[in-house]
């Protein structure tokens, strides 16, 4: 017996009710044969990122040069097993494309723009003559069944997207597609514990950290001299894991001015800075930028360090966390445990069976001569014990004693 509303978890029926909306959307869509050169890709999907400012506009989408932009970031993402898979074995529907109408015999890929252009990589292929398919492969190629939304919801691409891939495949996305995701699902209403329950995030806070990192990111695009060059697949790891990580540094995100309200960078002249570093290589994705950066932003005793580290042709992270280590009070000695080490020491010294290795190779009746193993093993002990000894010579006169 189902549990009665009273009884269920608040949490859950948000959840449910989630499902419910999305399930009737799905409703929403009937099976019709289209045909190839119908399709246009949406570079508004959540998994495509073209270098933008804004979305594309509704009227812009079948422009010429944003499809070839979308096909050009899909196959940064691979194309070729899908293609090898669908000309050796022919396009399957069983799981269909989704569209949406655009005008008279033209709609936009809701989900499958990965494998409508692995499709249109093949009709040119095949047009051009690089390839020749079999009848029934190109038939099935250009002319096949999808799935038709006839509902008016605008962000139905993201509806899809949350039931096709939640909870599991949306784990394999990249970062930077799945910050932008969650990121636009925020700007539509939904609370970062709400998504991070949908799609079953763990940790939750990462989710929060994607969305951050996110808004970051397409703050320092806007920045004159370094923003046009900033690339998803390259530099988004310095915001997800640096600035935003899992162990997020506060003098780090202070030194940025980020307000966590506004989500923004105040301090646009230190965001240009970090750009700078990032790109004339003085840091990367690493635990010594990740540790090492707030101290030397923090501690004035590193002035002379990041003077060195922001200099063109100076150190990088790498060099300072060198100079950093040394500068680092010692811990003070126990003397305690110090003399207990040495009692162990000489206990294990002493005990050392070295009498019957001394007499290795004296050769008496019926004992075979020592071998080479055993010669190369005594003069390894011998090399040991003499370089224990010099160490100890070392720190006598450390000590003050000749």
């Amino acid at each position: 017996m189902p549990e009665s509303k009273e009884t269920q978890n608040p949490k859950e029926e948000d959840k449910m009710q989630v499902v419910n909306e999305i399930w009737e959307e799905m409703q929403k869509m009937k099976p019709q044969k289209v045909k190839l050169h119908e399709l246009y890709l949406d570079p508004n999907n959540p998994r495509l990122e073209i270098l933008k400012r804004e979305p594309v506009p509704n009227e812009r989408l079948i422009e010429s040069g944003i499809q070839e932009a979308c096909l050009e970031q899909l196959r940064k993402f691979g194309l070729h097993d899908l293609v090898e898979s669908i000309k050796t074995s022919g396009f399957c529907t069983i799981d269909r494309v989704v569209l949406r109408r655009f005008d008279k015999d033209k709609y936009i890929v809701v989900e499958g723009n990965r494998r409508v252009a692995a499709l249109k990589r093949l009709q040119e292929e095949h047009s051009k003559g690089r390839i020749t398919l079999e009848e029934n492969k190109l038939s099935g190629i250009l002319e096949f069944e999808a799935l038709i939304y006839e509902g008016d919801r605008q962000d139905i691409a993201w509806i899809v997207q949350g039931f096709r891939h939640a909870p599991e495949a949306i784990k394999e996305w990249e970062d930077f597609s799945k910050a932008k995701f969650f990121a636009e699902l925020e700007g539509k209403g939904k609370s970062a514990t709400e998504i991070a329950q949908f799609f079953s995030v763990r940790p939750r806070r990462q989710v929060s950290n994607l969305i951050l990192s996110y808004q970051g990111f397409q703050q320092a695009k806007e920045d004159e001299d370094y923003g046009d060059q900033l690339d998803p697949d390259k530099h988004f790891s310095f915001f997800n894991q640096i600035i935003f990580g899992k162990v997020q540094k506060e003098e780090l995100k202070k030194w940025l001015g980020w307000d966590n309200a506004e989500r923004k960078f105040g301090n646009t002249e230190n965001l240009n800075k970090f750009l700078s570093w990032i790109f004339l290589k003085k840091i990367d994705i690493s635990p010594d930028t990740r540790d090492y950066i707030p101290q030397l932003l923090s501690n004035s005793e590193y002035a002379d360090i990041l003077e060195a580290f922001e200099s063109e042709e100076g150190l990088d992270i790498h060099e300072c966390r060198k100079w950093m280590d040394e500068r680092k009070p010692k811990p003070t000695p126990d003397i305690t445990v110090i003399l207990m080490s040495l009692m162990r020491i000489k206990g294990e010294i002493d005990a050392l069976p070295l009498t019957p290795i001394s007499r290795l190779g004296q050769l008496r009746p019926f004992q075979a001569g020592i071998t080479e193993k055993e010669k190369e093993q005594k003069n390894q002990i011998l090399t040991f014990l003499i370089e224990i000894s010099e160490a100890i010579q070392r720190q006598i006169k450390m000590l003050g004693v000749e």
